[in-house]
């Protein structure tokens, strides 16, 4: 298969995409940041509990 046709597909399969995708509402966009933020800290939050312990065990 020629690279011209790759790049075709390539390209018409992101068309497909972004005709089919959509801007979110008010409502699920705050939804998202709350669960991206809530993401944020439960990660930080085990961070920091393994640092400490880490800390605690070594000295």
């Amino acid at each position: 298969m020629p690279i011209n046709e790759k790049i075709k597909e390539y390209i018409s399969a992101w068309k497909r995409i972004i005709l089919l995708s959509k801007r979110p509402d008010e409502e699920k966009f705050n939804l998202l940041t709350k669960l991206n933020f809530l993401g944020f800290v439960i990660v930080g939050a085990i961070g920091y509990i393994i640092h400490l312990v880490y800390v605690l065990l070594v000295s």
